[in-house]
């Protein structure tokens, strides 16, 4: 125990002047930190930085400015490209978690004997940003986005690229399910547990209804992810799904609530009739930000819904959405619930902590063949504190608990502390 000490405070001593997010305080978005190099009396830095985050993810860990902004004659167009490094170390304790890079509480496996602790180092989060924006400020603006990062096998992966138009957003982005706004800023790359997030082939249009409201219908590519068994196989996916929500700003802009849906669509192969069978699965969730009091605000989410379990962050993947029923050829989907709650304290400019749980459960549907090391329920916690030196450099700590239960009632626990160096331009 002592030498867990000692090697936890050296983790901190190594990296408290050198670690955490530079690209924003937790729930603010950054200003004043891009730079126009070229044509730098064209326009206003403030609404070069306006156009670059409307046309951004909203989602805390994406929404980073670049450094510096290449401004086209007459204000055409804004063009910014940045990268951002991030490098990280780690120590975990605890049931194992493979990865440095994402503490995802569905991937812990039992520790081994002599292997209760770790220490690692991960840089594969660092990416690479670009911001395109055809007549800013306009209701015709065009905007591009590009950014992609570094996987765990340390191999380039676009993240985003899509182009926005008229309210019109289509490309590879997270779907307008995800309410990225409201998702709690981690250190940690993968983030809360029980929360929808996830990238994919997606187009929606946004619709600004005035008095703060607004909302926005699309449709998501066609995916499905089920355990399946010896009488039922997957099939191509035919019919995309709709996400769809509605919104109300206030605080002039800042804070919001939204209610969203999500109807969707999965085709199987039933073997026992030889034909396909079509489930669906159907989501609701509630999100959103409000201030409380000064500097501290609280972020939210509850999403609740049968055959969304691939749209949550812990169990995409895990083949939750529908598995195999007692009677042959059939599926039945799974209902999931995800619970997700952050508190955001901005002391400073420079300075800024957050505190985040989430939840998720999974309960098998009627009938279903039980697996007894399928994901029941897991949790996740996180606090951090994040120290912005200047608009280059960020530092920060973070210290993260993860816990799973399967249908069997075996239960893994693992904790970890990791610090973080960011270096944006």
């Amino acid at each position: 125990m002592n030498t867990k000490i000692l090697l936890m405070a050296g983790l901190i001593g190594l990296t408290s002047a050198a670690d955490a997010a530079a690209q924003r305080n937790g729930r603010t978005p950054e200003k004043g930190v891009t730079s126009i190099i070229v044509n730098e009396h064209a326009d206003s830095v403030a609404n070069v930085e306006k156009a670059f985050q409307s046309n951004a993810p909203s989602t805390p860990r994406e929404n980073n400015l670049p450094r510096f902004a290449i401004i086209g004659k007459d204000r055409q167009f804004y063009l910014g490209i940045g990268a951002q490094f991030l490098g990280e170390a780690v120590f975990d304790w605890g049931d194992n978690m493979p990865s440095a890079l994402n503490f995802t509480p569905s991937s812990m496996t039992q520790r081994t004997p002599g292997n209760g602790a770790e220490l690692g180092f991960a840089w594969q989060s660092s990416s690479i940003h670009l911001n395109f924006v055809a007549m800013p400020n306009t209701a015709n603006a065009i905007g591009l986005y590009f950014k992609g990062n570094f996987n765990a096998n340390s191999c380039f992966k676009m993240s985003h690229f899509y182009a926005r138009y008229r309210g019109l957003t289509a490309g590879y982005t997270n779907s307008a399910f995800t309410d990225g706004a409201a998702m709690p800023f981690t250190i940690d790359n993968e983030g809360p547990n029980g929360y929808p997030s996830i990238s994919m082939v997606t187009a929606y249009w946004t619709q600004n209804f005035g008095r703060g409201f607004s909302g926005a219908i699309g449709i998501d590519a066609p995916t499905a992810d089920f355990t399946t068994s010896a009488t039922t196989k997957d099939v191509n996916q035919r019919i995309p799904a709709v996400p769809l929500y509605v919104q109300y700003s206030y605080n002039g802009g800042d804070d919001h609530v939204r209610l969203s849906g999500l109807v969707r669509p999965m085709q199987y192969r039933n073997m026992a009739r030889e034909q396909n069978s079509t489930l669906v699965g159907l989501g609701v969730q509630l999100s959103g930000i409000t201030q409380i009091a000064g500097p501290v605000s609280f972020s939210y989410n509850a999403a609740y819904g049968r055959g969304i379990a691939n749209y949550l962050q812990d169990t995409n993947g895990l083949g939750m959405d529908a598995t195999a029923s007692t009677h042959a050829g059939e599926l039945t989907m799974t209902r999931s619930l995800g619970l997700t709650g952050g508190l955001a304290f901005n002391l400073s400019s420079k300075v800024s902590a957050n505190l985040v749980y989430s939840h998720l459960t999974n309960w098998l549907g009627n009938d279903a063949v039980a697996d007894p090391t399928a994901y029941r329920y897991g949790d996740y916690a996180a606090a951090n504190i994040v120290y912005n030196v200047n608009r280059f450099l960020s530092c920060g700590i973070e210290y993260d608990y993860g816990h799973t239960k399967d249908f069997n009632g075996v239960s893994l626990h693992s904790n970890r502390l990791q610090a973080q160096l960011a270096l944006t331009f």
